[in-house]
């Protein structure tokens, strides 16, 4: 080769490389990483707005957002969705305080237009027919592209960011957590619905996401250079237009600095949000002063992770999960307990007890989907199953005395229609005599 011909091919490649950069400059600008306290939180709640008589969905998001007039409530994908959010929170009593305001608000906000507010990851009586989108650019962008599975995005999710010191350290937590998403599904699970039908999973959300290549299961990365080259990559294939059309199980967030959990399920009600966040921190706590452990467990093979997200999507709580390549299985609950009391002393550290206690309840009584499939045996009526949602985010907690009053009430009537058949018609008592 000539010195001209090297030189040209030099040029040629600086060109090259220029125009890339040039193609890349949004998404790179986009990737520039934030600094954010460590380990501060900050989390989102999606809700859903209900009309009073029929349980369908209620259009009036923006008009409940205009009246706000608060920037930690937001529009969503659809007309019946809100989104709030916290500001940064330095413990789960932070969140606890500004979640709490931000939900109370949209509920009275909903109240004086005479509608109903509801969590959970797929609310029963919503059906796609009945939804309209919001005329929002992006939104229009995402369904030409994702076109009927767009339109199964009427999902809810809470949403958990962790802030980070760097991001080689975001990746670092982020291959971390990849190992407890089959916790935090089977924990969070409540949508056992889809659009009026009982799925026989605990949380058919997931699924959603997972029809898309860019969403669901997350990739496990060495380091920040192997995300950005991915994203640079499916960005330059026009995959995607912003990080925000990457919709992964958990995913870096640049802007905010943190690491974003966005595989659970919207949460019925802020008490049971608030232990699953509490377990979140906790975790992380746990693995800053324990940063080996990650090289001593090294990440399960691609089947185990999708086996066993499937197997928390299906059963929930009641879930085994592969242990390790043999195949071997133990119960979810019992692995969560074992963390439970690993983390101890970070829950101690924090004062969150009070929040273990309600996830050992948790553990022990069921999730939102249990509940919700109880009404619905004890009931037939999603509409009945709906209400008890609303009641649950109304009340903060779970309701499990007014399932028990359900239940008897079940018991009482089917005893009524047992005695009922027992005796004899009318007119053959008149015969007898």
């Amino acid at each position: 080769m000539s010195v001209v011909h090297w030189f040209k091919g030099v040029f040629e490649s600086k060109k090259e490389d220029a125009v890339r950069q040039k193609e890349l400059k949004d998404i790179n600008d986009q990737l520039v990483f934030a600094k954010s306290e460590p380990l501060t939180l900050g989390v989102e709640f999606e809700l859903a707005l209900l009309e009073k008589s029929t349980l369908k969905p209620a259009h009036k998001g923006l008009e409940i957002i205009a009246e706000a007039n608060q920037p930690t409530i937001k529009k969503e994908l659809l007309k019946h969705m809100v989104e709030t959010t916290t500001g940064i929170c330095h413990n789960v009593r932070d969140v606890e305080d500004q979640m709490g305001k931000n939900v109370r608000m949209v509920i009275d906000l909903a109240a004086k237009r005479d509608l109903l507010v509801t969590g959970t990851g797929r609310p029963p009586t919503i059906k796609l027919a009945d939804c309209q989108r919001v005329e929002d650019p992006r939104y229009e962008y995402l369904q030409e592209g994702r076109k009927i599975f767009n339109q199964r995005f009427a999902q809810l999710g809470t949403h958990i960011h962790i802030g980070m010191a760097s991001p080689e350290k975001c990746i670092r937590y982020h291959n971390f957590y990849m190992h407890f998403l089959p916790h935090l599904i089977a924990l969070a699970a409540g949508s056992p619905f889809e659009d009026g039908v009982d799925t026989g999973l605990a949380s058919i959300r997931p699924t959603i996401a997972e029809s898309l290549p860019i969403a669901g299961m997350p990739y496990n990365f060495h380091t920040w250079q192997e995300y950005v080259s991915l994203v640079q990559a499916v960005y330059r294939a026009q995959s995607i237009r912003s990080l925000k059309d990457l919709w992964w199980d958990l995913r870096p967030s640049p802007h905010y600095g943190t690491l974003e959990i966005r595989v659970c399920d919207q949460l019925s009600n802020l008490g049971e949000a608030l232990a699953i966040t509490s377990f979140v921190h906790a975790l992380g706590l746990w693995f800053d002063h324990n940063q080996s452990w990650l090289e001593e467990m090294p990440r399960p093979s691609n089947w185990r992770l999708r086996e066993n997200k499937w197997r928390a999507m299906r059963y929930g709580l009641d879930a085994r999960l592969v242990c390790n390549s043999n195949g071997d299985t133990i119960p979810i609950a019992d692995d969560i307990k074992k963390w439970l009391d690993r983390i101890r002393p970070q829950y101690a550290a924090m004062d969150y007890e009070p929040y273990r206690d309600t996830l050992l309840s948790m553990l022990e009584q069921g999730n939102s989907a249990k509940r919700q499939l109880t009404v619905w045996e004890a009931t037939g009526s999603l509409e009945e199953v709906a209400r008890f949602n609303c009641r649950e985010l109304t009340n903060g907690k779970p309701l499990w005395q007014l399932l028990d009053t359900m239940k008897n009430e079940k018991k009482t009537d089917k005893a009524k229609d047992d005695k009922i058949k027992k005796e004899p018609p009318a007119a053959s008592k008149e015969a007898a005599a």
